[in-house]
């Protein structure tokens, strides 16, 4: 029975969430012989006929961009042309969405299909809002077996069931100016110790090596290279205390304490973007979404990808978003053609083709000159944890703040906020 949905789920910060923007490269998977253009498999059952589903789908989300809009305009135009039985009324939500959704959840009353960031996922499926897709697509022969597992992941259930079909995906990597590491003869750090090394030659009087982040949804990618984590794989056991946690914390801290990193604030930037923009900085560490706005804002500013540089393990953080069906949704056949479509090969296409987005499915190529990206969903770390992670994640981001500003590398004061909030 679905239990009431009793708390508001705070914001996770959803700069990230233009996973929903920024693009890839050709993806490494080939096409599968074992899908069709619509994503259902050769052996799917033909009890249901998409084709024979009529009525009103109500779509829920929200809008990073107006490229993205136009480029779910786009899709909607072609899923209205493949289905013209079902009429989509878009309406998205402005302000902060989960909090919107609570309340729909609350009264019952949800989208037919609608977003779901990986970051509140755990809280949604655990309060019994969503529904279970994993059913339908083994009934209807919708083949998931192509979406990079890291984003799948991030909306399985701890009990099994899989709760929404990432739409796209994005995964941190290495932005840096080619003009700045060339002046200083630094070559794009590969690992740890070409990345200190790096940052040493490149931080010159009020130019800094990097602008970093004081945030999990940054620093967590570090903490993964050095063979360290956040939660055990089952998700059940606190593992943030750990020697290479304590170590990989140390280095982020500093690049603070020597000054070879600043915040964006510190440098009078709103994020780091801008930061590289300005050419205040070399390098940051941000995921797809950093291309439009390069494009549109600093056309001048010559830049490069590069893959996040490693050291004991190969690993970053992949953000990713669902489109999802609730319980309480309305039309649930309706919906499902829908979600079908926009995460099937079909639709998924259209709406990557442009670069807005990355694709979630290693059967669909994505735009020019996004590979780095795109290749790192191979390895990347689900931004999926357990109900409740917006109170670990405010307490790590919270305790980063003190220790940066106390110019300290010391990581214990941060471990011991984190961990406590975990527990």
């Amino acid at each position: 029975m679905r239990r009431m949905f009793l708390a508001v789920v705070s914001t996770a910060a959803l700069v990230f969430s233009a996973c929903t923007s920024g693009g890839g490269g050709a993806s490494p998977g080939a096409e599968s012989p074992a899908a069709s253009a619509s994503g259902e498999s050769p052996s799917a059952s033909t009890a249901f006929d998409p084709t024979t589903v009529s009525g009103d789908v109500v779509l829920s989300g929200w809008q990073a961009s107006p490229e993205e809009g136009a480029a779910l305009d786009e899709v909607l135009a072609a899923f209205k042309e493949k289905y013209p039985n079902i009429t989509v009324k878009y309406e998205p939500v402005a302000g902060d969405y989960p909090a919107a959704m609570t309340a729909k959840f609350s009264a019952q009353e949800p989208p037919d299909v609608f977003y779901v960031d990986s970051s509140v996922a755990p809280e949604w499926i655990d309060e019994g809002v969503l529904e279970d897709l994993e059913p339908l697509a083994t009934e209807r022969g919708f083949d998931t077996s192509q979406f990079y597992t890291g984003y799948l992941d991030a909306f399985k259930g701890p009990q099994g069931g899989i709760f929404g079909f990432p739409k796209d995906g994005n995964t941190l990597a290495m932005a840096y100016n080619s003009d700045m590491l060339t002046a200083a003869g630094v070559e794009p750090p590969t690992d740890r110790a070409s990345l200190n090394d790096a940052a040493a030659k490149l931080t010159s009087g009020d130019t800094k090596a990097f602008c970093l982040n004081n945030s999990l949804d940054r620093a967590l990618a570090f903490v993964y290279q050095s063979g360290g984590s956040l939660l055990s794989e089952d998700k059940t056991q606190n593992t943030f205390d750990s020697p290479e946690t304590q170590a990989a914390l140390k280095t982020y801290l500093g690049w603070f304490a020597s000054g070879q990193g600043a915040r964006a604030a510190d440098l009078g930037d709103d994020w780091c973007g801008k930061s590289l923009g300005e050419k205040k900085v070399a390098m940051i560490f941000e995921g797809g979404w950093l291309d439009p706005y390069m494009k549109n804002t600093y056309p001048d500013t010559k830049y490069a990808w590069a893959e996040m540089p490693q050291d004991k393990e190969k690993a970053t953080l992949g953000f990713t978003v669902s489109y999802s069906i609730g319980v309480d949704s309305a039309n649930k056949d309706g919906a499902w053609v829908l979600l079908s479509y926009l995460t099937g090969p079909e639709g998924m296409e259209i709406w990557t083709k442009g670069g807005v987005a990355n694709p979630s499915r290693q059967d669909v190529k994505a735009a020019e000159g996004k590979e780095i990206l795109v290749n790192g969903a191979q390895y990347a770390r689900p931004w999926s944890f357990i109900p409740g992670f917006s109170g670990i994640n405010d307490a790590f981001n919270n305790a980063m703040t003190g220790q940066i500003e106390a110019k300290s590398d010391d990581p214990a004061p941060v471990i011991e906020a984190t961990s406590s909030a975990i527990d």
